[in-house]
């Protein structure tokens, strides 16, 4: 039996769809790869072990500390004045920023990061119809079968017209986004690169598996999503460029703490602060645009507003000047104590288990009493949320590892590929050593659906030539994996599966050796989808329902997108909502809407 020593537990694939940054935090704890200072321990772990969340009250039984507004600053060293401020310079403020200035608007910036904030690795972005799409040949489906798709993965509750809005502006948002910046354009999944230019759009899973037939899956993909490689930190830096070339003042490893109210609740400015919090500055302003991130690397807003999210540790390798984890709901609690509300739950985590050595594909798996628990064709997200409800595993080693099932194949793994389900996180094309140079560009990235005899056999966790020694080594009981392999065998031969409703054509005998095991550990979190409630000119709401006049909000401090469940039936849907409605609020909030 080989037993794969890979420390962290993780495979490469899933390495690569949690980043480096949070792999290795994840796998080793690194200093500087984790949240620093006082509160490290629970940020850095997210609130997501049981203790830190068992030392909190029921969130329906008290008021935190964080909904008090804190006192205006006494003196303030200097005094600024703009059109738009825009407190939050990710994704979603440089678009802001840049859509603001380029409206003619007097621009200020300010971001609590050294430069401008990018989260490591990100570059999915799920737009529709931009001119570089089309004219790659990237098409979509139809706007119907898109949104009320989404609307389904989240139970019905976020706002369908944001996702209208996505669907018909994201495409053009996309093209402003990157114009003027140097890239080459791939357009198809597995070709390889023809420039030496380091910076390349990608389409992820494109063209569409042959046969893929999104109206006869239970959890569809939708493709379309293109990539920024090697991540998006080049488009953010082409957008930051073009805001200052506007006349945008972008300020960085500056604070904000509070909005300026004026007598009628308008938003009239903000007051921020240097790193050490000791000087303060004015910044009156007409507009102001929240788009500080979400409130995953803040464990007591977390309980409070998702005591759900409490057992995942938050992967977010953004820190900022002072070298604390970035994401702490700013925002959210600025616009709270602006006479704001958060919107109504449940929010939804951000949990994208990337699977094993064969991602996230339906092959069978078995919880830590070696027994099937589900239907195995769902994505990683979904996944994630099936393993929370599984039994810890007795193995002290194991449990502190969060392992929580194991995925398990056979030696004709090779010849089930193309009979997989698409899209984020699964597998479905075989390398032959002898083609790997045709799919090197795809093969040295994030794989995006291709695999090699080398990448499986240097992920899996186990492998054994017996049943018996691939229970063993998992640490099952062994007659519980016998019998729950023959009765997945019994079902795949007749083809339908009583136990789940798994598509039979995706039910796979267990019974050529050698025999494969990964092991499927609790998810992280990368952020915490929830925010403030707002209306579609993206003014956050007070109380009463009423806009509250010159403020906006976007990114992942925006409500209405996302709720209950992040689904991944798009790709990359996150980052092109925060690019199309930073623009827009950027927009809005220069003309006064």
């Amino acid at each position: 039996m080989k037993t794969n020593t890979n420390p962290t537990g993780m495979s490469r694939r899933a390495f690569l769809g949690l980043g480096a940054t949070a792999a290795v935090a994840a796998g080793a704890g690194l200093a500087g790869c984790a949240p620093q200072g006082k509160d490290a321990d629970a940020a850095g772990a997210g609130g997501g072990a049981s203790t830190s969340a068992a030392a909190m009250p029921n969130p329906t039984e008290y008021t935190p500390a964080f909904l008090a507004k804190p006192e205006a600053p006494a003196e303030v060293a200097e005094e600024k004045d703009c059109d738009v401020l825009v407190i939050g310079l990710g994704l979603a403020g440089v678009a802001a920023a840049r859509a603001a200035a380029e409206a003619g608007a007097k621009v200020i910036g300010i971001e609590k990061q050294p430069d401008i904030g990018v989260v490591s690795m990100a570059g999915a972005f799920g737009v529709v119809d931009s001119q570089i799409q089309l004219g790659a040949g990237i098409t979509w489906a139809p706007k119907g079968d898109i949104v009320n798709q989404l609307m389904k993965d989240m139970c019905y509750r976020p706002n369908p017209d944001f996702l209208n809005y996505w669907y018909d502006h994201s495409g053009e948002a996309f093209d402003w986004f990157v114009e003027g910046a140097d890239y080459e354009l791939i357009p198809k999944t597995a070709d390889n690169k023809q420039t030496d230019k380091p910076n390349f759009l990608r389409p992820i899973f494109w063209p569409p598996l042959e046969g893929y037939d999104y109206k006869t899956e239970y959890y569809p993909f939708f493709h379309g999503t293109i990539n920024l490689n090697p991540n998006m930190q080049w488009g953010c830096e082409n957008c930051r460029d073009k805001a200052k070339a506007a006349g945008a003042e972008l300020i960085f490893s500056t604070f904000a703490e509070q909005l300026i109210t004026a007598d009628d609740g308008s938003v009239v400015g903000a007051y921020v602060h240097d790193k050490d919090g000791k000087q303060y500055t004015k910044i009156n302003a007409k507009a102001v645009c929240l788009c500080t991130g979400d409130i995953g690397g803040n464990p007591e807003m977390r309980h409070y507003y998702a005591p759900q999210a409490d057992e995942f540790a938050s992967y977010y390798g953004s820190l900022d000047a002072n070298g604390e984890v970035a994401n702490t709901g700013d925002g959210h609690r600025m616009g709270v104590w602006a006479g704001g509300h958060m919107e109504l739950g449940p929010f939804a985590p951000m949990t994208h288990h990337m699977g094993g050595a064969l991602g996230v594909d339906a092959f069978l798996q078995l919880n830590m009493e070696g027994k099937r628990f589900m239907n195995e064709d769902i994505p990683g997200q979904n996944i994630a949320d099936q393993l929370s409800r599984q039994p810890a595993s007795k193995d002290p080693d194991l449990a502190l590892k969060g392992t929580k099932s194991w995925q398990i194949f056979d030696a004709n793994w090779k010849d089930e590929l193309l009979a997989q389900g698409t899209g984020h996180g699964f597998v479905n094309y075989y390398i032959p050593e002898d083609e790997k140079d045709r799919y090197a560009t795809v093969l040295e990235g994030f794989a995006l659906g291709y695999t090699t005899d080398e990448m499986v056999e240097g992920a899996v966790t186990l492998k054994a030539d017996t049943i018996e020694e691939l229970a063993e080594g998992m640490g099952l009981p062994v007659e519980n994996v016998k019998a729950s392999i023959e009765r997945y065998n019994e079902l795949a031969a007749k083809g339908v599966d009583e136990d789940y409703g798994k598509l039979g054509t995706r039910m796979f005998p267990v019974d050529t050796p050698p025999f494969y095991a990964c092991r499927f550990d609790s998810a992280g979190m990368l952020v915490l989808m929830g925010g403030l409630e707002c209306d579609t000119d993206l003014h956050p709401l007070d109380d009463a329902g009423e806009p509250i006049k010159g403020l906006y909000v976007a990114g992942n401090t925006q409500g209405g997108r996302y709720l209950v469940e992040y689904p991944v039936t798009v790709g990359g849907h996150s980052l092109a909502c925060a690019l199309t409605f930073g623009k827009l609020a950027g927009e809005n909030a220069a003309a006064g809407v």
